[in-house]
């Protein structure tokens, strides 16, 4: 896998600037001498695998949809990258079925070896925060091991929960939990004696495992007011930017809290609660004030004004030097790509090759302009990625300030007032 090796170290740094912080836990229940079955929920197109590649030490491999193989040029580069396709009636009908066979035989090879492999569960792509109805794919693909590569084989699937908070937008948050693993060989006896079963048995399983670390709205209209709790609750608990991947779990935990409180909340409460929410939320709007600024209102004192000052010139620097690939990977992201499902994981591609072609583009530019020697010049260039990094925090850190300081000029009273509405509403 040549592409999957060369290509993991820029995706690494792609991701962890993407996403403003990767929460990852449970990391400790992956087997380390067993097959492993990584069976992950699928809130959008790939990036869920992607960032297991880059923060797992294996090489891991994947199942893709088999429409994405069509193109010659696309197949070569996915197999180069560990990746299989699994082809469905709608990709080409009958034919392409029977193409699975073989797809089946080197998965089944492959876990033999005891090399990893991914498989999004759900099989579709909907950006939705609830579990949808499991295929019985990762079922199938553990047995199938065990009757072609021996009754030793000891496959395990390890549940995988997926969470963002806002799975399409730059700078948003990811929140991955890795449950304790299920092994197939404890429902071999049911499949043996009954196929259907031992596939639903291991799939319900499956799905209860994972419905226990994903955040899960039931209703849709209750949607709306479980984001803006969520909003409330981060904003209430700011945490540090660096590292960007995090082992904690505090973060998921607090918000499976909020929608598990909805989920369980009485009628009656729920329509009170979001009634006060929304109130609250419009009154934030009609002062043309955030929330987020009003929590803030008195953390940024003398040191604040002395960040922002003495950061200013490298935040400049940083931003011109990156700006022609940030532009584009973001002109790409808003106006050309409709499906939310697809957003992030296209502005991260582009991203990689955007800022990769823009970098060697000024190296090759820097012997004919004139100005400092070359080696000055050398320096810079490789100072251009940190300080890139460097002025999206100061944009961030500068934002929160604006934001704070908006509020601030709020009359007082009419700001503890909106606090006394905050802790009322908070559920």
């Amino acid at each position: 896998m040549l592409y999957y090796r060369l290509i993991r170290p820029f995706a690494r740094i792609a991701i962890r600037t993407f996403y403003k912080k990767i929460y990852l836990t449970g990391r400790e229940n992956i087997p380390t001498d067993k097959p492993v079955i990584f069976a992950l929920n699928h809130p959008t197109a790939f990036v869920e695998p992607c960032i297991l590649a880059t923060t797992l030490d294996t090489e891991l491999h994947f199942l893709v949809r088999g429409d994405f193989f069509r193109k010659s040029l696309h197949n070569n580069l996915l197999r180069g990258f560990g990746c299989l396709p699994v082809f469905r009636m709608k990709d080409g009908g009958y034919e392409n079925i029977k193409n699975n066979f073989e797809t089946f035989q080197v998965t089944y090879q492959t876990l033999g070896r005891g090399e990893p492999i991914v498989i999004l569960a759900e099989g579709t792509t909907v950006h939705e925060k609830r579990l949808r109805p499991l295929k019985k794919g990762t079922a199938r693909l553990a047995f199938g091991t065990t009757e072609t590569q021996g009754a030793e084989i000891d496959v395990h699937i390890v549940p995988v929960g997926v969470n963002y908070t806002y799975a399409d937008q730059f700078r948003s948050e990811v929140m991955i939990d890795m449950g304790k693993p299920i092994r197939a060989r404890d429902f071999w006896a049911t499949y043996q004696e009954n196929n259907a079963k031992g596939i639903k048995e291991l799939t319900d399983e499956l799905r209860s495992r994972l419905e226990e670390r994903i955040v899960i709205i039931e209703e849709e209209t209750d949607e709306d007011f479980v984001e803006k709790q969520l909003v409330l609750s981060r904003n209430g608990k700011p945490q540090p930017v660096l590292p960007v991947l995090s082992k904690k779990g505090s973060r998921l935990k607090a918000e499976k809290r909020i929608s598990e409180a909805i989920n369980k909340m009485p009628a009656a409460e729920k329509a009170e609660r979001k009634a006060a929410t929304n109130a609250y939320f419009f009154q934030l709007k009609k002062l043309n004030i955030s929330d987020l600024g009003l929590v803030n209102v008195g953390d940024f004192g003398l040191g604040a004004y002395l960040h922002l000052l003495f950061g200013l010139i490298p935040f400049c620097i940083g931003y011109l030097v990156n700006f022609p690939p940030a532009f584009l990977t973001g002109y790409i992201g808003r106006e050309k790509i409709k499906d939310i499902e697809f957003r992030a994981p296209v502005m991260i591609t582009v991203s990689i090759a955007a800022f990769l072609l823009w970098y060697l583009f000024l190296f090759l530019l820097a012997p004919f302009v004139g100005g400092p020697s070359l080696v000055i010049k050398v320096i810079i260039l490789l100072l251009s990625p940190p300080l890139g990094y460097f002025a999206l925090l100061y944009r961030e850190y500068f934002l929160r300030f604006r934001a704070a300081k908006k509020a601030g000029k709020t009359d007082a009273a009419v700001r503890e007032e909106l606090l006394q509405k905050r802790r009322k509403i908070l559920v």
